[in-house]
């Protein structure tokens, strides 16, 4: 029954911006002869609406991959004052309910489909000379965003959130992120100095700034170079008794932090009689950037015996 009545609803929706764009397109300007010529429609259709991560009503239906978005025509959420800020949510009512395709003009040039779903955006409606609407917005995408890694996925890839708001950082203080700033959507982050490389390098949880370069089913892909790196689980290469320490580390095929014991220096106790040698161990994180450089340590080489 209520599916009837939603049926009837959208057959008696009166669309007043159609018919007044129709009836523009029959006049004619006064005192021309020939074809009639259209005139600019008496307003123009405007909404707000969300974006959709799949298409209208079609489960498992693929996004676009350009340009163009799923979006469903919205309204303020029930209760909003006049003077509150925007909180929009998809309009329900039978006859009024839209799920549409819309082109975002801003990424219309490089064709590209940045945009995370739920972004609100407005919508207007755009005329054929035979009066068809297509639907058109105008919504840059992000440039460099910061996020906050937090998972890990494949090699050299990240799960995370892309940080939202302003923060509220001072000049004064230790830097603690995220410094005000809330978590957003959730996106895949991928770390450009692991390309072509298993495991991971960064420490989790870190935090990175990078640039939103696709979008999947609504959840953006973000570009990082770099951040923190991991420090737990360190190779050791320090190599003891007689024979030579064929252990080796590389960045690339290792993929974990190592430490380093190597000697700085020698020194000759001339009151006791003493070699000595210095020893210092260097620590370097999983990326291979050397993190600390231990206090020395003390060994003897050598102690002389008087001659039989």
């Amino acid at each position: 029954m209520s599916n009837n009545r939603d049926n009837l609803a959208s057959e008696l929706r009166f669309d007043s911006s159609e018919a007044l764009q129709q009836h523009s397109s029959e006049l004619s300007l006064e005192g021309i002869a020939g074809p009639r010529v259209r005139r600019a429609p008496a307003f123009v259709d405007q909404f707000a609406a969300i974006i959709r991560s799949s298409a209208c009503g079609s489960a498992g239906a693929p996004d676009y991959t350009d340009a163009r978005y799923y979006v469903d025509r919205a309204i303020p959420k029930s209760g909003s004052d006049s003077d509150a800020i925007l909180s929009a949510q998809a309009d329900n009512l039978p006859g009024v309910k839209q799920c549409l395709t819309a082109t975002n003009l801003a990424e219309l040039p490089a064709g590209s489909h940045l945009l995370s779903s739920g972004t609100v955006v407005q919508v207007s409606a755009v005329y054929t000379r035979s009066g068809t609407k297509v639907y058109v917005f105008k919504y840059p995408p992000p440039g460099a965003v910061a996020v906050e890694v937090t998972g890990t996925g494949g090699g050299g890839k990240y799960t995370g959130s892309i940080l939202t708001g302003a923060s509220t950082a001072t000049s004064a203080g230790t830097l603690a992120m995220p410094e005000g700033m809330t978590v957003g959507s959730s996106a895949l982050i991928l770390n450009q100095e692991e390309d072509g490389q298993t495991g991971h390098r960064l420490q989790i949880p870190c935090y990175a700034v990078g640039q939103v370069v696709g979008n999947v089913s609504g959840t953006p892909i973000v570009m990082i170079r770099g951040a923190l790196g991991a420090t737990s689980g360190a190779t050791s290469l320090a190599g003891s008794g007689l024979s030579a320490d064929t252990s080796t580390w590389s960045r690339s095929s290792n993929g974990t932090p190592v430490t380093v014991s190597i000697q700085t220096r020698t020194y000759w106790d001339s009151t006791g009689g003493v070699l000595y040698a210095y020893l210092r161990t260097l620590s370097f994180d999983a990326r291979g950037l050397l993190i600390s450089v231990s206090a020395e340590s003390q060994v003897t080489v050598d102690t002389p015996t008087a001659c039989q």
